[in-house]
């Protein structure tokens, strides 16, 4: 608080020393005789020469989840300044810098500055707050350096009672639970960029830019114990994070009217200060050879890439232009790899590290090549080829399966360092026959070939047609269609049997697929005051030869919405819209394919999920400037309103629930409603005193982490009291009702 008090000090006092500066030119304006001052009339706003600024005091009043209230901003109550700007203009250059919400988690700062015709310097400065949770509790005390402890008495105590018996180490663990500390989850960004352009001569500009992005604070994940991902039980704890993000970029460009060159480098450079996590396990105090102490996470490696860039444009006859751009780089990680497991008990029988670092590469080609032409009034033409090619050479690597930490298996582990190449081309035509109607058509091939995928390349072939009528003062219509189909070669059915996957399984992303999407927007304007707008999509998605994974996938989404303006003091808007998507995915259960285990084959034990998501929007705004003498009123209103199902069905003569019946899952809702209103009276036309009001109000219904379905802590199942092989942080989707009220005044000189 007392950061905070210190910046919306000096910030005030920045904008008095502006103003008492303003008031000494305006009186030494005043003594000049010659100057004759024209009176502003008193309904009307200032224009602000040097700058304005809008401060006051915020409170707030949030029941429920103030995280979620505050996910990416920050709304605290106490004094506040934004929208602090300051502009300053001569005929040799120009400054401006903005400030918002000083002082405060989500504050923001830019400058510009020009110097006409030589230099460009852009800066901005970004903090963006993370609130995942205030109900989060935890054991776990963070040492530093990515170790997270528990008191070891009370890890002793839960083994000691696991040896009793499983309903001893249920009770111990809820006792330790009991102690568990509360604490709010969070991190941050602070976003730092730095633009700069500077004109060496007419024809050329040097280009640079500088941004640095930090991140620190917790993150929320799940992990199992071991370096076995899953290995019960699994605990959820908030993360620490701390890591750095800096990108640079520099180039030099060329341009004259017949055309541009330009070469450039970029290079990007991620530092993770806590590159694993170690934790402990809340049921043992010691390894043994059945269960380590303790769990380790790997996070995302430190890693570097660079690469040289090359882009050019040149004019060519009949009104036609073609541009290229090139890129040549590479990505890259050396970090030292992880030892396989962390249980002293089976260090001696743990598989070496086939090599210290994982000597990770790839080398990256980018291209772009595009031609362009209006040979006439009514004809548009243009081409576009695109090259992306990703060659991983980061070495093979093999190691024997540690299989839960528990015991030294026989299977082998193996890296699959994937590549991928992609190239598409754009063909578009677009004819204009009458004045208010334009006709196009256009078609995409888009090849890929990739490594350790079941299909070694896929074709995807889009046809596409669109109308439009526009200029016509009365009537705009858009509309738009596409076809497209894609289908893979080279399918490696030996890859799916590898993972012990049906054959018959096919991965959305890659899979054979047909696609239509049809979409419409008209706007009617009866008068000069009102224009009413509609529009309409759909989309299905066909995976005709998939029999296990996702079939189809359905959208749909309608809008409608008016403006009115009877008069240049009132303006008021609405609309409605509605989208709405399906899919249909189908699976198996079963067991891994074994001589006494024949699951694996049997049909009857087919299962299928049939997926729907709705949302529906409503908003509303009303403007009222001036209909009052000095005042302006604005008022908005929104709600969006979800809803999710997922609806399972079997077959008649299905044999998976044979002892316990089928329960479908209740359905996900959510609703979001977000009302505001906004008061200004100009006590003077550079000064104005206002009040605003914000109402939210967010209810959500969600079987994964509601309170009903869900012990925050305690590791037991709530139908039956057995171990449920899962701790969790205490983070639930939680309602909230949020009222914030502001009194501020706007100052503007």
């Amino acid at each position: 608080m007392r950061t905070r008090t210190t910046i919306l000090i000096g910030a005030l006092l920045l904008v008095f020393a502006g103003l008492a500066q303003a008031q000494q030119e305006t009186a030494t304006a005043a003594a000049a005789p010659q100057v004759v001052s024209t009176p502003v009339p008193t309904t009307t706003p200032a224009s602000p020469k040097f700058g304005s600024i809008d401060f006051g005091f915020r409170a707030d009043n949030v029941n429920g989840d103030a995280a979620r209230y505050n996910r990416f901003r920050d709304l605290r109550q106490g004094g506040y300044v934004d929208r602090l700007k300051l502009n300053k203009e001569t005929e040799t250059w120009v400054f401006k810098a903005r400030a918002n919400n000083v002082g405060y988690r989500d504050q923001r700062y830019t400058a510009d500055f020009e110097s006409i015709g030589k230099l460009k310097l852009a800066f901005d400065w970004n903090q963006i707050p993370l609130f995942i949770s205030d109900s989060t509790r935890s054991l776990y005390k963070d040492n530093g350096n990515g170790v997270l402890t528990i008191d070891n008495a009370l890890q002793q105590s839960v083994q000691n009672a696991t040896a009793v018996s499983p309903a001893a180490r249920d009770l111990a663990l809820t006792n330790a639970l009991a102690q568990a500390t509360r604490y709010d989850l969070r991190s941050r960004r602070d976003i730092g960029t730095l633009d700069a352009v500077y004109t060496l001569t007419r024809d050329v500009d040097v280009k640079f830019n500088l941004k640095n992005t930090n991140r620190n604070g917790y993150n929320l994940m799940s992990f199992g114990f071991g370096t076995s991902p899953g290995l019960s039980p699994a605990v959820e704890l908030g993360v620490p994070t701390d890591d750095r993000t800096t990108d640079v970029k520099g180039g030099v460009e060329y341009a004259n009217a017949r055309g541009l060159l330009g070469l450039g480098y970029t290079a990007s450079w991620f530092d993770n200060h806590r590159p694993t996590v170690q934790f402990d396990n809340p049921l043992r105090a010691t390894d043994i050879n059945n269960g380590p102490a303790s769990g380790l996470a790997v996070m995302w490696p430190t890693n570097h890439s660079f690469a040289y860039t090359m882009n050019g444009s040149y004019k060519l006859p009949a009104r036609s232009r073609a541009t290229a751009y090139l890129s040549i780089g590479q990505w890259a990680q050396n970090e030292a790899l992880v030892s396989p497991t962390v249980n002293s008990a089976l260090t001696l029988v743990a598989p070496p590290l086939e090599r210290p670092s994982a000597e990770a590469r790839a080398d990256i080609v980018s291209m772009v090549y595009n031609f362009n032409s209006r040979p006439a009034d009514y004809i548009w033409l243009n081409a576009k080829y695109r090259y992306y090619d990703y060659a991983n050479k980061t070495p093979r690597y093999e190691s024997l399966a540690l299989v839960g930490d528990t015991a030294l298996g026989t299977a082998v582990w193996e890296n699959e360092p994937s590549s991928v190449k992609r190239g598409t081309i754009d063909l578009d035509a677009s004819l204009t026959p009458y004045r208010y109607l334009g006709v196009s058509a256009g078609y995409s091939r888009e090849d890929y070939d990739r490594t350790f995928r079941i299909f070694e390349k896929t074709a995807e072939d889009t046809y596409r047609a669109s109308i439009d009528s526009t200029g016509n003062q009365y009537v705009t219509v858009r509309a738009k269609f596409e076809h497209s189909n894609r289908v893979g070669s080279g399918f490696d059915a030996a890859l799916l049997t590898e993972v012990g996957e049906q054959a018959d399984t096919r991965h959305f992303d890659i899979a054979n697929r047909t696609r239509d999407r049809v979409t419409g927007i008209v706007t009617v304007t009866p008068t000069g005051f009102l224009d009413i707008n509609g529009s309409v999509s759909t989309g299905k998605d066909r995976y005709g030869q998939t029999g296990f994974g996702l079939r189809n996938n359905d959208n749909r989404a309608w809008s409608i919405g008016a403006d009115l303006v009877p008069a240049t003091t009132v303006s008021l808007g609405v609309n409605y819209g509605s989208e709405k998507y399906t899919a249909l995915q189908y699976s198996r259960t079963s067991n891994p394919l074994s001589a006494t285990d024949l699951t694996f084959n049997d049909a009857t034990r087919d299962w299928w999920l049939d997926q729907g998501d709705t949302v529906k929007t409503l908003s509303a705004n009303a403007d009222f400037l001036k209909c009052l003498p000095k005042m302006d009123v604005r008022l908005g209103f929104d709600v969006s309103d979800g809803r999710a199902t997922y609806v399972y069905g079997l077959k008649p003569e299905q044999k998976v629930f044979t002892t316990v019946a089928l329960s479908q899952l209740a359905p996900l809702k959510n609703r979001l409603t977000d009302g505001r209103l906004d008061v200004q009276y100009y006590v003077r036309p550079n000064i104005a005193l206002g009040a605003a009001y914000w109402y939210e109000q967010y209810n959500v219904e969600d079987f994964a982490l509601s309170a009903s379905t869900l012990n925050q802590l305690n590791p037991t199942s709530a139908a039956n009291g057995a171990f449920a092989s899962t701790i969790y942080s205490g983070y639930l989707y939680r309602n909230y009702r949020a009222n914030t009220g502001f009194l501020r005044m706007t100052f503007l000189w």
